[in-house]
């Protein structure tokens, strides 16, 4: 058999870890700069392409937002995750991802750094 006949699209791969980062104990898990820079392309490519891949996306990082280990992530500017999610409304008018965004910054406004990086980029 082929081997890309057990691979996931990129829409149920998104899906799963989205699912996944609902259990606090696997969101622990996820921590690490690799995986946020997998989210990171992941905004650059794919969620521009699709608005379900863009909100799974997207509410992945509002589930991870609520932990204090993943401020860090936010906060880091090579990584330009608020910079990448906020052009994601460049791409998509749709309702859900536009409530699901602001649920976003409403948590990483608390935290200082991530406060002056949405100022920086008029996200605020």
């Amino acid at each position: 058999m082929n081997e890309e006949e057990y691979s996931l699209s990129v829409n149920a791969y998104t899906f799963a870890i989205m699912t996944l980062m609902k259990t606090n104990e696997l969101a622990r898990l996820f921590e690490g700069s690799q995986n946020f820079k997998m989210l990171s392309n992941l905004l650059e490519k794919e969620c521009l392409q699709s608005s379900q891949i863009a909100y799974q996306v997207v509410c992945t990082l509002w589930i991870l937002s609520y932990h204090e280990f993943t401020h860090k992530y936010f906060e880091d500017y090579e990584l330009a995750l608020i910079e990448k999610v906020t052009k994601i409304m460049d791409f998509f008018s749709k309702e859900k991802i536009a409530r699901i965004i602001l649920m976003l910054y409403d948590n990483i406004k608390k935290v200082k750094a991530c406060e002056e990086h949405l100022s920086d980029i008029d996200a605020l």
